[in-house]
């Protein structure tokens, strides 16, 4: 009872003290450098080091928050001053500034103190989004901001990135036409006999249950048949189609109204426009169809059950003669969050971003003998064993044989984009490297995406593990690839690649201590520990063997944009390696 009444007369204090003192802060409270601030809101809103090794602020290539302050700037976060002190504590209009010019949020709001800020108009709009706040009397503080406040305002801030008002409007360039009624016969569309397409004509198909994106095309050559119009045709830059895009939206994802294409190419689905205006026996038709979907590519085993909200599927291959990789996912709650703002005519990327987030559930596991393939040559029962040469042998017999790694596409998805006539389309993807046993299950929430601002790139990742269960005896890379693309009436605007999942490196040893305690050999080898163990099991030896192991299991994100997308012709592609071995290592483990 005595703490609580401290407590609260404390913080009677503390209100007191700030309302009379908007720059007052309570003795012993964590701050931060604003050099510091700068290299956090970098690290969220995926702002990359600009190659120029120009001075930014005085900071020369080397100095302590040199990239922090030169990725801000570069990002157009700093626009606001002409001298940033990096080791002084940050302070709310510091923050309130960077983050309101990073989130790109407006608005306005009444500040009791507004006198004492020089970007008045910025803090006003933090206030009014809830990035700062205000207190009690209106005031904003002017001391330095508390380390956690600031971990806040930039959650707030990145949050708000996104935020936009919906809009749709897509301008054509002049003279190009929009044809809504037509059918498809192999390489030709047919139109009314009264259309007014001629040749030499640019013009834009809208989209229908025949052509889910749209299309858009060069007439070249025309022929009436049957009282309609055969137009052959030939394929056109989208900057000689579209002149402006003003497009913002947030679609969850129905994978039932997909067309579903597997990784031979061949239509699971064809897909509709229209969900609503399905019949009963058809729906019912397309979720049987989607429920037990199964085929093979490249070896490997797919089965897939697709519904509304998610796609679950499994994939299994023999990794060599005795192993077997079986690998599933759960994938739900997909939601696409996408903006274009840009002059398409002329490449200008006013303001692009596409992300998405969803549910995962991914279960690795690894089974089989290693040994049945590489041991048959190496040990006998009840082979002697008196010295590293045994070990070498397995070792060498083990590396000489290549296992297989694979990348392999498993799904294409193709979707509508609410009611625009912009899509989305989903490549789903596998990468796999093994060499070991494994089994591994987890669950995260996932959160990508890319920006373009200016013809500026960023990133944004956020992955928040929710369950991990780990048991592992080999080396290992296996990750799933998520491929989104942004896309209008056939051309992809911008495009997203995430390639993400786990792996370990794992250095097996094996020692040998004889009768008397001696050790005779302390070897280590970069080969699954579950494969010396069982070439041991058989062996003789008047001592001790012991076969353990070490892994390093670490995290896999890579992010690309622009490798198959509108993106690339104004040379933003970019790929980032978000973690690897060399920085997402989040598991040591001895066994």
């Amino acid at each position: 009872m005595i703490n609580k009444i401290i407590s609260f007369i404390v913080s009677i204090i503390m209100l007191v003290m700030t309302s009379i003192f908007p720059g007052f802060v309570w003795p012993g409270t964590e701050v931060m450098e604003t050099g510091m601030f700068l290299a956090k809101v970098d690290e969220t809103f995926g702002y990359t080091v600009p190659d120029s090794g120009a001075k930014y602020f005085g900071l020369e290539p080397g100095d302590e928050y040199y990239d922090a302050v030169a990725a801000a700037a570069e990002y157009d976060v700093l626009v606001d001053y002409d001298v940033i002190n990096v080791k002084e504590a940050v302070k709310p209009e510091f923050v309130a500034t960077v983050l309101v010019n990073a989130s790109g949020v407006k608005g306005t709001a009444d500040i009791a103190n507004a006198a004492d800020f020089q970007n008045i108009e910025k803090v006003q709009a933090a206030v009014a989004n809830q990035i700062i706040p205000v207190d009690s009397k209106g005031n904003v503080s002017t001391a330095s901001m508390s380390t956690n406040d600031i971990v806040a305002a930039i959650a707030v801030a990145a949050g708000l990135r996104f935020a936009n008002d919906v809009s749709d409007k897509i301008e054509l360039c002049e003279g190009v036409k929009t044809v809504d009624s037509y059918t498809v016969s192999d390489d030709a569309i047919i139109v009314d006999a009264d259309s007014d397409l001629a040749v030499g004509d640019v013009y834009v198909l809208e989209q229908s249950d025949e052509i889910l994106t749209g299309a858009a095309y060069k007439v070249e050559a025309i022929e009436v048949v049957d009282g309609a119009k055969v137009v052959t045709n030939s394929e056109v830059a989208i900057e000689d189609v579209v002149e402006k895009i003003d497009y913002a939206g947030t679609s969850a994802v129905d994978f039932t109204t997909a067309m579903v294409e597997d990784g031979n190419g061949e239509v699971i689905s064809d897909g509709t426009l229209d969900a609503a205006g399905l019949s009963k026996d058809d729906v019912m038709k397309t979720l049987k169809k989607l429920a037990n979907v199964s085929f093979s590519v490249k070896g490997f085993k797919v089965k897939a059950k697709i519904t509304d909200t998610g796609l679950d599927f499994s994939v299994a291959t023999n990794v060599c003669n005795g192993v077997t990789l079986s690998k599933s996912y759960s994938l739900s709650n997909l939601t696409v969050d996408a903006k274009a703002d840009m002059n398409v005519a002329k490449l200008n990327f006013n303001e692009v971003y596409l992300k998405f987030d969803y549910d995962l559930v991914d279960t690795t596991s690894i089974t089989g003998s290693y040994a049945k393939t590489f041991g048959d040559e190496v040990v006998s029962e009840g082979q002697k064993i008196d010295s590293d040469n045994f070990f070498a042998k397995a070792a060498n017999k083990y590396l000489l044989s290549k296992l297989d790694s694979s990348s392999i596409k498993l799904f294409t998805f193709t979707l509508p984009l609410g009611s625009t006539p912009l899509t989305v389309t989903f490549d789903v993807l596998l990468n796999i490297s093994v060499n070991g046993k494994m089994e591994i299950v987890v669950t995260s929430r996932e959160f990508h995406g890319v920006e373009i601002i200016n013809n500026k790139v960023s990133t944004v990742n956020d992955t928040e593990v929710l369950d991990r269960k780990v048991d592992i005896y080999g080396t290992f890379e296996v990750c799933l690839g998520l491929d989104v693309a942004l896309g209008l009436y056939g051309y992809n605007l911008v495009d997203v690649g995430v390639l993400g999942g786990l792996g370990a490196y794992v250095e097996a040893s094996a020692k040998l201590v004889d009768a008397d305690g001696n050790i005779v050999v302390d070897s280590h080898y970069t080969i699954p520990v579950d494969y010396l163990v069982e070439l041991c099991s058989g062996a003789d030896f008047d001592g001790k063997i012991d076969i353990g192991g070490h892994a390093d299991i670490y995290g896999i994100l890579k992010v690309s944009v622009g490798t198959n997308s509108v993106v690339d012709k104004v040379g933003l592609s970019k790929t980032w390696t978000i973690f690897d071995r060399s920085n997402g290592t989040f598991a040591n483990i001895d066994f």
